[in-house]
This record gives structure tokens, C-alpha cells and sequence, in this order.
């Protein structure tokens, strides 16, 4: 609580969400150990977000193709949002974690 009698928030008596040093590049980036976690726990939630980033890309131009061929009466257009999102994901997944 603040003097004023309320609750203390970001940039009042307390660090922000966005303190320096926190969120810094490199710290807890993924695949990286942070201090008390684990050896494999880094790889297992870069494990997770690499799925993840599958999952959505299909999901999400999967959609978009859909809905293409559904207006243009192109059946051909879903399979081909699909692949185009499994492509860029892979793209997307090789960029992040692919490089030291």
C-alpha cells in the first residue's frame, strides 16, 4: 500500500513489469538454463514452442486458405494455406533456434 491507501502498482513503491533488468536479451531466452531450474528444462519448453509454432502456423493459414476457397470456390486453397503455413513455421522455428 502507498501512503495515499492504495494498493502499490508498476512505478509506485514497486518494480514494474518491465523493470530493467528483467525480460533482458538473453536471460531466459529458450533453451538456456535458468539458476534452480532442471538441465533439460530449457529444451523441453523450447520443445513445446516449436510445437506450438507448427500447430499455428497450419491452424492459422489452414484458415486463411479455407476461407480463400470458400469464397472463391477453390477447394485447392486449404491444403495449400496449410503447407504454406507449415513452411513458414519451419521458416520461423529454424530462424529462432536453428542458430547459436
Amino acid at each position: 500500500m502507498s501512503a495515499s491507501g492504495r494498493p502499490a502498482g508498476p512505478g509506485r513503491n514497486s518494480p514494474g513489469r518491465n523493470s530493467p533488468g528483467r525480460n533482458s536479451p538473453g536471460r531466459n531466452s529458450p533453451g538456456r538454463n535458468s539458476p534452480g531450474q532442471s538441465p533439460g528444462a530449457g529444451e523441453e519448453n523450447a520443445g513445446w514452442s516449436i510445437f506450438s509454432y507448427l500447430i499455428a502456423g497450419m491452424a492459422v493459414y489452414g484458415g486463411i486458405g479455407w476461407l480463400a476457397g470458400h469464397w472463391l470456390h477453390a477447394a485447392i486453397l486449404f491444403p495449400v494455406g496449410m503447407l504454406t503455413g507449415l513452411v513458414l513455421a519451419i521458416v520461423l522455428i529454424i530462424y529462432r533456434y536453428g542458430r547459436p
